[in-house]
């Protein structure tokens, strides 16, 4: 299935601020465009342009408080995909500086090799 203009939007957005990092690798999966680096997810586009995040336990429970971010929850009966994961609305996204944070503290959890 071919990307919205949304989510392809998304995609080059985020694509473009993790240019710099060289392990980074793509891949389509589940309908999101995954950005990976050491072959773990650190963010994913989704189909409906959220952005989903994995950060450490403890930072998820202040990243939480931020405006358009919510446990990430998959599939139709909607069932969180565990600690850690969180599913940031696109309108929270809307500009760089916005997706960078949330672009940066999924890197700072990659780095730590969990």
């Amino acid at each position: 299935m071919p990307m919205s203009e949304a989510q392809q939007a998304l995609t080059d957005r985020t694509r473009a601020l993790l240019a710099d990092d060289a392990d980074l690798t793509e891949k389509a999966m589940f309908g999101s465009h995954a950005f990976l680096l050491d072959d773990r997810i650190v963010v994913a586009v989704m189909r409906d342009a959220h952005l989903l995040v994995r950060v450490s336990v403890d930072d998820a429970a202040t990243l939480t408080l931020e405006a358009g971010a919510a446990p990430a929850v998959m599939g139709p009966n909607r069932r969180e995909m565990g600690p850690g994961w969180l599913l940031v609305a696109a309108d929270a996204l809307a500009d760089d500086e916005r997706l960078l944070s949330w672009i940066d503290a999924a890197r700072e959890f990659n780095r730590l090799g969990r």
